[in-house]
């Protein structure tokens, strides 16, 4: 099976989970569909591209910072508004806004591996709009710089003993029934649709499993495919299991 590989590195950085009002809480690797916005703009895409994402990786450590961050009166309950990622001015009414610093969580020296599932010819469209893209990439929040290391094509061969050498979001459809592997659980969204002006997100639930974690082919549904490619360089390299999103 061939695929495309990214290595991408961001030196701070905040996934934004929806709903963390009090607190701008950050997901420990990028969602699926922060990822695929990231592939989309590098595209110039206008409509939905056909895809899946495997997505691993690590950060040294978690800091706090502030933000200002501005505020929907509603009766006695102020909504947040998050403008992360957006090129517009904020729409400032004392009357019915206000703004407070709140508390954000960044990953700090966050490395990642990112593979992508596609036909052929869209694999080499991302890979050429990659060598051609001439400005600035965020992931995460507009502020949330990204340099890409490698974009490379990829061979995948089975296994049936791994050791996942980064965290890793693994679907839970892809564990088999009968087994249990230690992990946070996600929903991550993925694509949505448009009802009564409203998105409806389609969610993958995933579980977040931890780098080291000793894995089997017994333990899911469908073979582990894994990227030794680094394996055959003058310095090994790390063997990276893949597990698709869709």
């Amino acid at each position: 099976m061939n695929v495309l590989r990214l290595k991408l590195y961001q030196e701070t950085v905040c996934y934004t989970k929806p709903f963390a009002n009090k607190v701008a809480e950050t997901y420990p690797l990028p969602p699926y569909s922060t990822v695929k916005g990231f592939i989309h703009e590098v595209l110039q895409a206008k409509t939905l591209v056909p895809f899946s994402l495997s997505i691993q990786g690590t950060y040294e450590s978690k800091i706090v910072d502030y933000r200002k961050t501005y505020m929907v009166k509603k009766k006695a309950v102020a909504m947040p508004i998050i403008l992360d990622g957006l090129n517009t001015a904020v729409p400032y009414d004392n009357q019915v806004m206000t703004s407070m610093p709140l508390y954000t969580h960044m990953l700090y020296n966050v490395q990642l591996v990112v593979h992508i599932k596609a036909e052929a010819s869209i694999l080499q469209d991302i890979y050429e709009a990659f060598q051609t893209y001439d400005r600035c990439l965020s992931l995460g929040r507009h502020e949330d710089l990204v340099r890409v290391d490698h974009v490379e094509f990829v061979t995948l061969s089975q296994e049936e003993e791994v050791d996942l050498p980064c965290a890793a979001y693994i679907p839970k459809s892809c564990i088999a029934e009968a087994e249990h592997i230690s992990g946070i659980p996600y929903q991550l969204n993925w694509t949505y649709t448009i009802k009564n002006g409203i998105r409806e997100w389609e969610k993958v639930p995933v579980l977040y499993v931890t780098e080291n974690t000793g894995l089997d082919s017994e333990q899911f549904s469908e073979p582990i495919y894994v990227d030794k490619t680094d394996q055959d360089k003058s310095v090994p390299g790390k063997i990276y299991p893949v597990f698709w999103n869709t």
